[in-house]
C-alpha cells in the first residue's frame, strides 16, 4: 500500500522519502520534495518573525535516492538586515543537494501592496487533474500527488497557466508552511511549460525562487515558459500568484536531450 500520509517520515534525526515523494523517472526522490524539506529546515533555523526568505536557490547536484537523508543548516551571514543561510541534504558522507537562502528583515515603507487577481481564471471552477498526462509509463510519485487545475497546459503556444496545490505535509503532523509549499510546487514549472520546438526528456538542475511575500491560501498560480536551444540547454521561468495577486518568480536551468 502506498504511504500517502506525508512526503517524508521521520527516523530519529533522519528523513525517509515515502513513495509519495517519488521522481517519475526512477527510484529517486523528486526535486520538489527535496526543496521543500530544505525550505523547512531554513525556516526553523531562522525563527525570527521579521525575517522573510526573499531568495531561495536549491542546487539539485545529485539524484536523491529513496534512502534516509540528513538535513543541516549553517549560517553564512547574520547581519542586521540580511541573513544568509546554507542548508544541505546528504546521505552518509555524500552531499546530494545544496541550498542558499537570503532572508531580509521586513520594514514599513510607503506605497501600496502589489495586489489584484492573477491574469488568468481560477482556481475555483476548474477541474482538478495531475501534472503529467496519463499513459506515459512513468513511476508513481509526487507528480501524481500534486493537484493541478490547468488553464493552459503544455499544448499552449506561448505560456502554460495553472493552479497547483500539494495536499500532503512534508512530515506527518506538521502543517505545510507557505515557503515549503511554494518550493515543492516550483520544481514543476518546467513540466508545466509549453513543449516548444525543441523537446525531449528534460531535467532541471536547480530551483530558484524570488519572493516578496508569503503565499496566501492553498493554491499557487503559475504562468510558465520554457526556452531551450539546440545546445540542449535552456531555462524555465514562471510568474507566481496566489488568490490575492503576485508573490514572486521562479527560475530553473534545464537540460534537454533530443528524442530520436
Amino acid at each position: 500500500m502506498r504511504n500517502t500520509d506525508a512526503l517524508f517520515r521521520r527516523e530519529g534525526d533522519l528523513f525517509v522519502p515515502n513513495e509519495a515523494s517519488g521522481n517519475p523517472w526512477g527510484e529517486l526522490t523528486g526535486g520538489g520534495p527535496v526543496a521543500g524539506l530544505l525550505a523547512r529546515a531554513i525556516e526553523r533555523a531562522a525563527d525570527e518573525p521579521d525575517l522573510f526568505c526573499a531568495r531561495l536557490t536549491v542546487d539539485l547536484m545529485r539524484p536523491v535516492p529513496r534512502n534516509p537523508v540528513a538535513v543541516d543548516v549553517q549560517p553564512l551571514r547574520t547581519g542586521k538586515r540580511l541573513h544568509v543561510l546554507r542548508a544541505t541534504l546528504s546521505s552518509g558522507d555524500q552531499l546530494l543537494t545544496n541550498a542558499t537562502a537570503h532572508l531580509l528583515r521586513r520594514s514599513d515603507v510607503d506605497g501600496p501592496e502589489a495586489r489584484g487577481a492573477a491574469p488568468f481564471p481560477g482556481p475555483e471552477g476548474i477541474e482538478t487533474r495531475h501534472l503529467l498526462p496519463p499513459g506515459l509509463g512513468l513511476r508513481w510519485g509526487v507528480h501524481d500527488v500534486m493537484e493541478v487545475r490547468w488553464v493552459a497546459d503544455q499544448s499552449a503556444t506561448e505560456r502554460g497557466q495553472a493552479w497547483m496545490r500539494m495536499p500532503l505535509p512534508l512530515v506527518p503532523g506538521e502543517e505545510l508552511s507557505p515557503l515549503a509549499h511554494v518550493a515543492i510546487l516550483a520544481d514543476a514549472i518546467s513540466a508545466a511549460s509549453p513543449v516548444g520546438e525543441i523537446f525531449g526528456p528534460w531535467i532541471n538542475t536547480d530551483i530558484s525562487l524570488y519572493l516578496h511575500r508569503e503565499m496566501r491560501g492553498e493554491w499557487l498560480g503559475v504562468e510558465t515558459r520554457r526556452e531551450t536551444q539546440p545546445t540542449g540547454i535552456g531555462m524555465a521561468t514562471a510568474k507566481l500568484y496566489d488568490i490575492d495577486g503576485p508573490i514572486g518568480t521562479a527560475h530553473e536551468a534545464v537540460m534537454v536531450h533530443q528524442l530520436g
